[in-house]
């Protein structure tokens, strides 16, 4: 009974520690809070063979995981410790208070002062809270957790009645006509919804950047240095695109993969705006929470076009996809160039500009996409019946655009897709093809043809250069439908089977190829 209280007294305690935390975060008009920044420690420090397996092998839950295991530290240690003693829960309260702190402290967008006052609140609170009784505990917990609540739909409800009156572009895109749309069910979206647009990141948690007081820089190796307020850059000229962005850790006919249309100002205009020197060759990138992408300026000369995106479909960017403002380089993986959160962008020379990717083992080359498919319809596991059935899906092969899909049956002889009207070079584009189900069990295959070539065949892992290979499904053909539960099982197994195997092919390129004594630079001056 004794043991029992202890403990309960050791959880209240931490309870009210990290809810204190999350509460000064929330009144000072953000979400980095003691937890959330621990994390983003965490995510800098942890070796990026490790990050990459559990990609791998969580996919959208890494971070929640991360969330759940240091909220599961947080409370635990403290009502272990109230087991030996009160002097070791406080001291256990206070190293929590501690890392905190210290993880608050190394925050660019965080000022010393907030830093501090988050840092110092979350374990006084949890100190004081020792003097009180259970149920008062409870109530102050019960009270922060609201407030909290409180505070952040004020913030977001702020943020909706605030949304700015986008311009129109100079030339706006036609909208997408019925030909590049197919009526497959199953079939993704031709564009993709943004809350329904994949999100990945480093930041823990998603940065909260006022536009009002936002601005963008230009500086470096420019004549003529700029800053820019929200409005003044929503006045310049801007322009629109449909393209793909793909994260480099989609495995291959994977989920982290969209496609939108984007508004924002040509990158290329800005710096004519600033005027680059002729010594430079090279942009190094800043987000306002510290993350830091680079891009070549050999690029554009290559085809590549980076957009200053502050729109996507028609509507301002919201938190989780960059507001106010992020790059996007159609053709390039996510998180080679197209950063969010943009705040400066530094014109300078390749040899200056080591990126945060880089520093954690990814290699100094632009991160290119190759032509790629997805299928869509049908999907591992459906069950079918003998006779005409459809196989339908998206390819990309941005910045040069796709020009072949085609689909193979049991590793038999490709067969030409049909392919839908073109939005535009960087946009993924619907496919479909009718091909003669029989009984069994198949595999299908599917791959695309970009202008500079086709889909490559070898099995890869994200690292270094994305995963390759080609997407395929395994399918019944049965006049009787199996069972729903065996049809669950296989897909259950498959996906399984897909990310051990991704992890173990990471793990065996990490081996493979990290970065050793000798540095991997880029060709030439080509450089998220």
């Amino acid at each position: 009974m004794i043991y029992a209280e202890l403990w309960l007294g050791g959880l209240g305690a931490a309870l009210v520690q990290v809810a204190a935390g999350e509460f000064a975060a929330a009144v000072h008009g953000t979400q980095t809070s003691p937890l959330r920044a621990t994390g983003r420690w965490l995510i800098d420090v942890i070796p990026t063979p490790l990050i990459d397996l559990g990609v791998a092998l969580l996919r959208r839950a890494d971070k929640p995981v991360i969330a759940a295991t240091l909220l599961l530290l947080s409370l635990s240690v403290p009502a272990l410790a109230a087991l030996a003693s009160r002097a070791a829960l406080v001291v256990a309260l206070v190293l929590l208070g501690i890392i905190g702190l210290a993880a608050l402290w190394r925050r660019v967008e965080l000022d010393r002062v907030a830093a501090c006052g988050i840092g110092l609140a979350a374990p006084a609170a949890g100190v004081g809270a020792l003097w009180l009784s259970p149920s008062v505990v409870l109530a102050i917990t019960f009270a922060l957790a609201l407030g909290v609540a409180g505070l952040r739909a004020a913030a977001r409800s702020r943020c909706r009645r605030h949304q700015p009156v986008l311009p129109l572009p100079q030339q706006p895109l036609p909208t997408a006509s019925s030909g590049a749309t197919l009526d497959i069910p199953g079939i993704s979206p031709l564009f993709t919804a943004p809350e329904r647009f994949y999100v990945t990141d480093v930041t823990f948690p998603t940065p909260m950047v006022d536009r009002h007081r936002w601005t963008l820089t230009v500086v470096g190796l420019v004549d003529r240095p700029l800053s820019l307020t929200y409005d003044q850059l929503l006045a310049l000229p801007s322009v629109e695109i449909d393209a793909v962005l793909m994260c480099v850790h989609n495995p291959v006919g994977g989920p982290f993969i969209g496609n939108a249309r984007w508004q924002g100002v040509r990158l290329a205009d800005l710096l004519a705006s600033a005027g680059v020197s002729e010594s430079a060759d090279h942009t190094r990138l800043h987000s306002v929470d510290g993350f830091t992408a680079g891009f070549s300026l050999a690029l554009i000369e290559q085809g590549y076009e980076p957009l200053l995106a502050y729109a996507m479909n028609g509507v301002p960017l919201n938190r989780a996809h960059g507001a106010p403002l992020r790059l996007l380089v159609p053709g390039i993986h996510g998180y080679d160039s197209n950063i969010k959160w943009l705040q400066s962008i530094e014109v300078t020379r390749f040899e200056y500009a080591i990126d945060y990717a880089e520093r954690k083992g990814w290699p100094r080359v632009p991160s290119r996409m190759g032509p790629q498919c997805r299928i869509d319809v049908p999907v591992t596991s459906a069950s079918l019946l003998p006779g005409e059935q459809v196989a339908a899906g998206v390819a990309w092969s941005p910045p040069h655009g796709v020009v072949l899909v085609e689909l193979r049956v049991d590793g038999g002889a490709w067969q030409v897709c049909t392919l839908a009207d073109a939005l535009g070079p960087c946009a993924w584009r619907h496919w479909s093809i009718r091909w003669q189900a029989t009984s069994g069990r198949h595999i299908i295959e599917a791959r695309a043809w970009g202008r500079d070539g086709v889909q490559c065949e070898t099995i890869a892992a994200p690292y270094p250069s994305g995963a390759a290979g080609y997407h395929r499904a395994e399918i019944d053909v049965d006049e009787r439908h199996p069972p729903r539960t065996r049809q669950f099982v296989w897909w259950l197994a498959d996906h399984i089977r897909g990310r051990l195997q991704l992890a173990w092919l990471g793990l065996q390129a990490w081996r493979r190829d990290w970065p050793g004594a000798a540095p991997k630079g880029r060709s030439g001056t080509t450089n998220p």
